[in-house]
């Protein structure tokens, strides 16, 4: 689960987008390093993919681009241009998977999520300067709800630092999938009233306001909110992040899907005053508990992102927030979550009041 003290630094070179971008460190013996869907075959004169053809990525390459979801181009040039594709936009229903963008085929031992798959899984960075160089550090992540609003853990947010969400992301070290990200800075967070900074982080629960809107499009859509008497014991979960592989003992390079059974209450309280050797033990009605299977869990840097349950029409509700836990991996002892049905009611009121307070903007 979360420990906050482990931190990842992505150095980056553009803030409004990752997209493809050439750079003279992309050049190669005969060409240039593209991404793969762009030159699949390795010679520029092949072409790009054609639609309903699959990139294959072998996660653990080592190349000379130094990145796995790009290959050296013979024949490619900074003088072609690199073709940045824009995903379609269309008409958005919150909590609905995504099964139309299958472009890559990812050869790996371990299991991650497909390209697309939870769009509204969201990275949150905190920005730092250091000389003429801009830093984002992952934190933790969020879950995309509303065009300017992302739902994350309070925690992950600090005052006064500075944070960007981003949407879209996938690879988070590469800047070579096929369609761009959005980075969007964080204008203020709400963090509920109730917080405790503690070590059981109670109410662990906030909203990031956005400087701007989120573009919603094939790759980036809202997750729904529950409703106040959503229970989800005995439900098998989906959580998503970049946080630290349990699997692996490094940070994910792809978004991670962690499948994890809902515990009821009453057995995770058990579990944890055993762990724990203290039958005074207490689990906060504003938390659940998903997990305790081996190799499955989320860990440092998951901080806020969501643990997304499937509803009976199809569509997926943002069950929980990743919160904390006793440590990363454990099977006696399931992973705290905020329970968001309990805030439901707090999160439509907050957005509601913002929206009116802002109204005349």
């Amino acid at each position: 689960m979360l420990f906050p003290s482990v931190i990842i630094l992505l150095s980056v070179a553009a803030h409004v987008t990752k997209a493809n971008v050439i750079t003279q460190s992309d050049v190669c013996k005969g060409g240039l390093c593209l991404p793969k869907h762009l030159c699949p075959t390795g010679k520029l004169e092949d072409g790009p993919i054609q639609q309903g053809e699959l990139v294959t990525l072998l996660v653990d390459e080592e190349n000379v681009c130094g990145d796995f979801m790009k290959k050296c181009c013979i024949g490619a040039s900074s003088a072609d241009g690199v073709m940045i594709q824009e995903a379609q936009t269309t008409d958005v229903q919150c909590g609905s998977p995504v099964t139309s963008l299958l472009v890559y085929n990812v050869e790996s031992n371990l299991t991650y999520a497909n390209y697309g798959e939870f769009p509204w899984t969201v990275a949150i960075f905190n920005i730092s300067f250091s000389a003429n160089d801009m830093k984002l550090t992952l934190v933790g992540g969020g879950s995309l709800i509303h065009p300017k609003f992302v739902l994350t853990a309070a925690h992950t947010l600090k005052k006064p630092d500075r944070y960007v969400a981003r949407f879209g992301e996938w690879s988070i070290n590469s800047d070579a999938e096929i369609y761009p990200s959005q980075d969007i800075g964080i204008e203020e967070h709400i963090i509920h009233p109730s917080y405790r900074d503690s070590c059981l982080l109670e109410n662990d629960i906030a909203l990031a306001v956005l400087k701007r809107n989120v573009i919603y499009t094939e790759h980036i859509r809202p997750i729904c909110l529950p409703s106040p008497t959503d229970v989800f014991d005995g439900q098998r979960c989906i959580a998503s992040g970049w946080g630290l592989d349990v699997r692996t003992q490094k940070p994910a390079p792809i978004m991670k899907r962690i499948e994890l059974p809902v515990v009821p209450r009453d057995r995770c309280q058990l579990l944890y005053r055993r762990a724990e050797v203290d039958y005074s033990f207490k689990l906060h009605r504003s938390m659940m508990c998903a997990g305790g299977e081996v190799g499955e869990d989320t860990c440092d840097q998951d901080g806020g992102t969501p643990l997304a349950c499937k509803k009976e029409d199809g569509s997926y509700v943002v069950a929980g927030i990743t919160s904390w836990g006793l440590d990363c991996g454990r099977v006696d002892a399931p992973g705290i979550y905020v329970d968001v049905a309990k805030f439901a009611c707090w999160i439509n009121d907050t957005i509601e009041g913002y929206a009116e307070l802002h109204a005349e903007e």
